[in-house]
């Protein structure tokens, strides 16, 4: 089935602020946030699983079944396809608690708030009230997928009007497919051209490797206070394996400039485990593709003893 799922601009790892007024509003204002704001999350999975949101119960027959979702937005007169999960399992219960979930959640529905994005339900408690709402929430988070088959795509891909062709722009139900409409969907991302600056060749494992990978470089909480423990250490960005400074070569331009490198392959981690800003470190360009072009991955530190003298050349 396609479940059309609120619009967000963290990759559905974490709840977005500024919807209150537009497009989301009316939703956000009467539910606080997205049920689906922490989708594809992996950092929150309990057991390997991540327990998602649909807005879809089937029937008692079909519960025992496992499904397929295609995940899309509407956008731009457009719907586009965000991410899929695959071999999900359907828990009438709701997700398992678990503690350190409960508060990671709890700190981002705080963050929301502090950005005045924080539903009319939610906006009154503290945090150990939002814990407990929360706790009370995961009953409506009842999708269970193995965080193999959550599969977010790089970016929103356009979906032909000949795969899904709904007109009702505002659907919370989902959409049935057919068993070929949904592996079109899916070869429409396999097909999708990578932004160039990413290499999936660099992961024998594949492309869903790969974008797990860079979900977990781009995770913006985890990066941010990266940088900023850096920041406090050295005063400025400058890569950890060359020493290039962006600032100091190209100007004002490249103040405040710096790339995030995951220094663990995602498949040598551990099912479940979450990614910290320990975990993160700071690189230039250059040397992001070169920690990224060998099989096995090159070390920071192998890295380090293959660079050369530079030589300054007209």
């Amino acid at each position: 089935m396609v479940q059309r799922i609120i619009v967000n601009t963290y990759g559905w790892t974490k709840p977005s602020p500024g919807r209150l007024s537009v497009g989301e509003g009316e939703y956000v204002r009467e539910n606080g946030f997205g049920h689906e704001d922490w989708n594809f999350n992996r950092d929150l999975a309990i057991g390997d699983y991540i327990y998602g949101y649909a807005y879809y119960e089937p029937s008692a027959v079909k519960a025992v079944e496992q499904f397929c979702i295609a995940f899309a937005i509407y956008t731009d007169h457009r719907w586009r396809l965000i991410g899929f999960y695959l071999d999900a399992e359907f828990v009438s219960g709701g997700a398992l608690t678990n503690d350190g979930v409960l508060r990671a959640k709890a700190r981002d529905l705080l963050e929301l708030r502090s950005a005045n994005s924080l539903g009319t339900p939610w906006v009154g408690l503290d945090a150990k009230g939002i814990v407990q709402e929360i706790k009370q929430e995961q009953q409506n988070l009842r999708w269970k997928v193995h965080i193999k088959n959550a599969i977010l795509l790089p970016q929103p891909l356009a979906i032909p009007a000949r795969l899904l062709t709904s007109t009702n722009y505002r659907i919370t139900r989902p959409t049935a497919v057919n068993a070929g409409a949904f592996t079109a969907l899916r070869a429409l991302a396999s097909r999708a051209a990578l932004p160039e600056e990413d290499d999936e060749t660099a992961f024998p494992e594949g492309r869903e490797v790969w974008l797990a990978h860079r979900a977990r470089e781009r995770n913006p909480a985890v990066v941010k206070e990266a940088k900023r423990r850096f920041l406090r250490k050295y005063g400025k960005f400058i890569c950890q394996t060359c020493g290039f400074d962006f600032e100091d070569f190209y100007g004002e331009i490249g103040r405040g400039f710096i790339e995030a490198h995951h220094t663990t392959p995602v498949s040598k981690l551990r099912h479940g485990s979450t990614t910290k800003a320990t975990d993160i470190a700071l690189v230039c360009s250059n040397c992001h593709r070169m920690l990224h072009l060998r099989r096995p991955w090159i070390t920071m530190s192998h890295l380090k003893t293959l660079l050369k003298p530079r030589v300054v050349r007209a």
